[in-house]
């Protein structure tokens, strides 16, 4: 081989490398997203801060590395969208992680994923309990009205794997008062259809994992459970027309946290998030 082949083949494996780094990256992408809704005129914000799908994944020696940036980001609130624990591994890191939130904020919520519902009776119970010992409110056909005296509200319901997910949604739907901000914490980004025959101006979600394989920006997700190859939902803000024509409703997917997907199949170009939502109003 000659001199310029060997530095051209050298060029291409060190090229090779970097792509392969740059593609598998597990580094936090903190991602920001803002809601203005039809108004003009907003004087206040609220920042939320979303987190899903950590399945229990490590993140440094006490999880510094999301504490390290939901304390410099200072949120609002902490919204849970589900799957913070795993069916299959130790639950030590989503617990060393919740039990600190109470530093960032005073105001947490929390609604389930399917792979919690997966695991079996006792041992889903004892998560519940642990979530509202370290002071995160459940939101599970529930929510809590004019946050801070704001007029923002945050409702949640369960994943459909609990069987409560179609009676949850309508009540906390009928409950949300249409001249409010309306936030729905719901695990799942696929049920749009759901979603906009209520009064919800923000929904939250993940699940999708991004999609897991992504090639921006011509592919923004390669697969996504429950919605299959090339998910419409795979993670971003999606604007959804709302059943009332005075209402728009905004989707808000995370990509989640699991550094590699249920059943451990790497990310690439798909980076974990946190989400941070700014709220004018």
């Amino acid at each position: 081989m000659s001199v310029v082949k060997q530095w051209q083949f050298w060029v291409l494996i060190l090229f090779m490398i970097g792509v392969f780094v740059i593609a598998s990256s597990t580094k936090i992408l903190v991602q920001k997203y803002t809601w203005q809704g039809a108004s003009s005129s907003a004087t206040k914000t609220l920042s939320a801060a979303i987190i899903t799908d950590l399945h229990s994944c490590f993140y440094g020696d006490h999880q510094h590395e999301i504490m390290d940036i939901l304390r410099a980001q200072k949120p609002d609130i902490i919204l849970l969208g589900g799957d913070i624990y795993d069916d299959d591994l130790a639950h030590t890191h989503a617990d060393i992680l919740l039990s600190q939130l109470g530093s960032v904020s005073r105001h947490i919520y929390y609604v389930n994923g399917n792979h919690e519902l997966y695991m079996p009776s006792l041992e889903y119970q004892t998560v519940l309990d642990k979530i509202q010992s370290y002071g995160i409110q459940i939101l599970h056909g529930t929510g809590v009205q004019r946050l801070n005296d704001s007029p923002i509200s945050v409702w949640g319901v369960a994943d459909p794997v609990s069987g409560e997910f179609d009676t949850q949604l309508n009540t906390v739907g009928s409950l949300a008062n249409p001249d409010h901000i309306n936030i729905l914490l719901s695990h799942r980004p696929e049920r749009v259809s759901d979603y906009v025959q209520y009064p919800f101006d923000i929904v939250v979600s993940g699940h999708a994992h991004g999609g897991q394989w992504r090639l921006p920006p011509l592919i923004n997700g390669l697969f996504a459970p429950n919605q299959g190859l090339f998910p419409a939902y795979a993670g971003g803000q999606y604007q959804l027309d709302n059943t009332d024509p005075n209402r728009s409703t905004e989707l808000i997917v995370s990509r989640g946290l699991a550094k590699e997907s249920t059943r451990f199949v790497p990310r690439i170009f798909n980076r974990p998030e946190i989400v941070f939502l700014d709220i004018h109003y």
